[in-house]
């Protein structure tokens, strides 16, 4: 049975916790957790959840403008409000709001759960019957990530970027490899300032403000690089991640985030704040030993869903694919093989597989996989 995509918003992290436990169960999946803001809407247009689960305050407008916003604008979504001291005017404001549902807080899991599957049969009949259509634009913000340096993240990262804006998308490539982040040595590009600077620099983040530090490669991405020493690293912190991508989800089709090869606050930001994950592992005990553990913190953290495994440099060894399926307990979304002297000349060139070699093997690989993921169901 498919799960029911749900958004969590809460203002605290306390409240998020105890909000995950009692959604973490065979029915509901977690697509992405939210503070109160303007950022609910964002990821609500990116991720298209069934349902918003709001922790509200009768103090607040917050919950009221955000669910009329998301009421407006994306039918498809039902809100269903937490509330303490639960009374009429709260109600009264939660209708005019658009909001479909209003549960005191604190709430039993089986009365939650309830609610919300039969908010989600209520938005299916309604659909079946209906003209109304889904928001059918939506960013989608990908996320490179593996346990093994030099596995080649950044190598998928940039073609797969690079792929997608020749085939006529508005991509940025974010590298939070941020201690030895290499995306503008391989597109060959000498950026000015970097995300330190502007998580230093800047008090609030807008498109504006981002792009000024962001450089434009003749592809068309837009490339937020690394900071130029490591020293820089400790500077830029998960919630900077957080906003960073939020602000930039409504500007671009696609968000590639190059990361690091460890569970950083800031990898498992973005993690958290993305549609897909690719997964990148090679056919060796090593890796996949590593990469096993990382699906069980994924199976943790409630982002397994988003797991999509990209064998990199797949070549004949002693290890098949069907055993690193059993081994990870999912399907391999795509397979590269190795081909280190295509790959090389490109890095030391400065320029993409997919620009330099596209008709070579691993060049028409990237451009496949750039489709697969234009294609994902997100």
């Amino acid at each position: 049975m498919e799960k029911i995509k749900v958004l969590v918003v809460a203002d605290s992290e306390s409240e998020r916790y105890e909000l995950k436990n009692i959604l973490t169960t065979d029915d509901i999946a977690i697509v992405a957790f939210s503070k109160p803001g303007a950022a609910v809407l964002d990821k609500t247009v990116s991720l298209l959840p069934e349902v918003v689960v709001m922790m509200g305050d009768k103090n607040s407008n917050d919950f009221s403008e955000v669910a009329e916003r998301i009421y407006m604008s994306i039918p498809s979504c039902m809100v269903l409000l937490l509330c303490e001291d639960l009374d009429m005017d709260i109600v009264e404001k939660a209708m005019r709001a658009g909001i479909r549902k209003v549960l005191p807080w604190p709430c039993d899991q089986k009365t939650l759960i309830e609610n919300i599957k039969l908010l989600s049969s209520v938005e299916k009949m309604r659909s079946l019957n209906s003209k109304q259509q889904r928001v059918t634009w939506q960013s989608k913000v990908i996320t490179v990530f593996g346990t093994k340096g030099g596995i080649g993240k950044t190598t998928i990262a940039i073609n797969l970027a690079v792929a997608l804006s020749r085939g006529g998308k508005k991509v940025a490539l974010v590298d939070l490899d941020l201690q030895f982040g290499d995306c503008g040595v391989f597109l060959d590009l000498e950026p000015k300032d970097s995300i330190a600077e502007l998580v230093q620099e800047k008090n609030t983040f807008d498109i504006d403000s981002i792009k000024s530090y962001m450089v434009l490669h003749s592809s068309g991405v837009s490339v937020l690089c690394a900071p130029k020493s490591p020293e820089y690293a400790d500077v830029v912190t998960g919630e900077h991640v957080e906003k960073i991508i939020n602000t930039m989800r409504p500007y671009f089709d696609y968000v590639i985030i190059d990361t690091a090869p460890s569970y950083s606050d800031c990898s498992i930001a973005a993690i958290e704040n993305s549609n897909s994950v690719l997964f990148v592992i090679s056919l060796d005990i090593s890796t996949l030993r590593n990469a096993k553990i990382s699906a069980d913190v994924f199976e943790t953290l409630n982002q397994k869903d988003k797991m999509s495994v990209v064998v990199n440099r797949d070549h004949e060894s002693g290890i098949s694919l069907k055993d690193a399926e059993k081994v990870l307990g999912c399907k391999m979304f795509m397979r590269i093989h190795s081909d280190w002297k295509t790959a090389i000349s490109a890095l030391n060139k400065g320029v993409p597989v997919v620009i330099d070699a596209p008709r070579s093997q691993i060049g028409q690989q990237f451009l496949q996989l750039a489709k697969l993921v234009n294609d994902l169901k997100l």
